[in-house]
């Protein structure tokens, strides 16, 4: 018995690791390499190989749509990474093994009965976001497909505050920047404060996603902003994520064609990961349950509901005939269920979770620059007192050079004039008839009278 046990989980193994080597096989399968060996899919590679992180659910405005599975309540596109500049823009290095496909082709948006979800794309580019600057602070948000791409034109993105993740410019280059998000508390104040910088070019066929300024964002973190250069990563090390080494970031980029392709329910490896029926359903009530507690201020109270009742209320008596005309009740004052009472706690807790993360890093920052503005301090304090010192020195050798010179005047006063001014030797003078009797012969001056010979 225990033999034939072990035989029947043997073989229930080897059906598994078959199954999934199959399913490897197959997704790979499509895949196509061209003559220039540029790796080409199409949207049906999308159904196949996200199917193994998530669920296919179709959508009446977009069609077919993937949302990730077993995520955080929390949980948002381009949270899991950072940020790297290359020769094509800001190029987001997701941490997630789905991150080659979902932050690079296709759109993001927020659904509301089942959250974040994906629709697929065939346009290649470095990330798909809206950013925001304010002071101090760079956000962005996924850009959602009712935003049309055009080339050098700043796009008019009109996304809500809740939409962004910020975080603090010197932290922008973190290779973990889900450790510097400013709380959700704080989004509202910097939102209103900033401006939108979302901007994509063409460069070369390519998309240039532009966005933050690099001159601007090297004088906030005082060095140079690393340029990598985009390479082509192999298809099999696509989960793996974006490798970074030296100056170049390999990443799984093959062109999309645009072909009918058949939709998940009939594919045979997409039709496991689709939400229909009961399972939908549920998806459903589970994404509404965990996000109340955090959209209850957004939600309509029993005050708010007890008010729109009053106006429907009003609003048929007005229609109604003159005869016919009651004065309209008064609403009672409803106490609101456990439910809700449950989730405004939850609310209050959370919110004062977020103010304590808030002060916490508000004193830390406080520290920061207190001890940035004590070394300030120091360092100005060193420095005048090194001028000082220099300038010491140099009265000190003014005040010597002074007393040297000095003693030497009085020197000078005290020796005799002969000496202080001596004499100027005289040129000896030549002869009285030097120059008559140059070229003359030895004997005969010239001023000498010739005598007359001897008679």
């Amino acid at each position: 018995m225990k033999t034939t046990r072990i035989l029947f989980l043997s073989l229930v193994l080897l059906g598994v690791t078959a199954g999934a080597g199959f399913a490897a096989t197959s997704v790979s399968a499509g895949i196509h390499i061209g003559p220039s060996g540029q790796a080409s899919v199409d949207i049906g590679f999308f159904y196949d190989d996200l199917a193994s992180y998530g669920n296919w659910v179709e959508r009446p405005n977009y069609g077919w749509a993937w949302r990730p599975r077993a995520v955080a309540r929390s949980w948002r596109p381009y949270q899991a990474g950072h940020w790297v500049w290359t020769d094509e823009g800001w190029t987001w290095i997701s941490d997630e093994p789905y991150g080659w496909a979902t932050y690079h082709y296709g759109r993001w948006y927020d659904d509301p009965d089942y959250g974040w979800e994906w629709i697929p794309g065939n346009e290649w580019a470095p990330a798909w976001v809206a950013w925001q600057e304010s002071n101090d602070y760079l956000g962005w948000a996924p850009l959602p497909p009712s935003v049309d791409f055009r080339p050098g034109i700043e796009l008019n993105v009109s996304l809500g505050y809740d939409a962004y993740v910020f975080v603090p410019e010197r932290q922008f280059l973190a290779p973990r920047l889900n450790a510097y998000f400013v709380p959700r508390a704080d989004c509202e104040r910097i939102y209103r404060s900033g401006r939108n910088i979302t901007r994509y070019d063409v460069v070369g066929n390519r998309v240039f996603n532009q966005g933050v300024q690099v001159d601007r964002l090297q004088r906030v973190v005082g060095r140079p902003v690393p340029r990598y250069q985009i390479a082509d990563l192999k298809a099999d090390q696509r989960h793996q994520g974006a490798r970074v080494a030296q100056n170049r970031v390999a990443i799984f980029r093959p062109q999309v064609d645009k072909a009918q392709v058949a939709p998940p329910p009939s594919r045979p490896i997409a039709r496991r990961a689709v939400l229909t029926g009961a399972a939908a359903t549920a998806a459903v009530a589970a994404h509404r349950a965990n996000r109340a507690p955090a959209t209850a201020q957004g939600q309509p109270g029993p005050q708010a509901t007890a008010r729109q009742q009053t106006k429907e209320e009003r609003r048929r008596i007005a229609q109604a005939p003159p005869s016919s005309k009651v004065k309209p009740p008064v609403p009672q004052a409803q106490q609101p269920p456990a439910a809700q009472q449950e989730a405004r706690q939850q609310k209050n807790q959370q919110r004062q979770a977020e103010r304590q993360a808030a002060q916490q890093q508000g004193e830390q920052q406080k520290a920061q620059r207190q001890a940035a503005q004590q070394q300030r301090n120091q360092q100005r304090q060193a420095e005048r007192q090194a001028a000082q010192q220099q300038g010491e020195q140099q009265k000190a050798q003014r005040q010597a050079a002074q007393q040297q010179r000095a003693e030497q005047r009085r020197e000078q006063a005290q020796q005799p004039r002969q000496q202080r001014q001596p004499e100027r030797q005289a040129a000896p003078r030549p002869p009285k008839n030097q120059d008559r009797n140059q070229g003359k012969p030895p004997g005969k001056p010239h001023d000498e009278k010739q005598k007359p010979p001897p008679q």
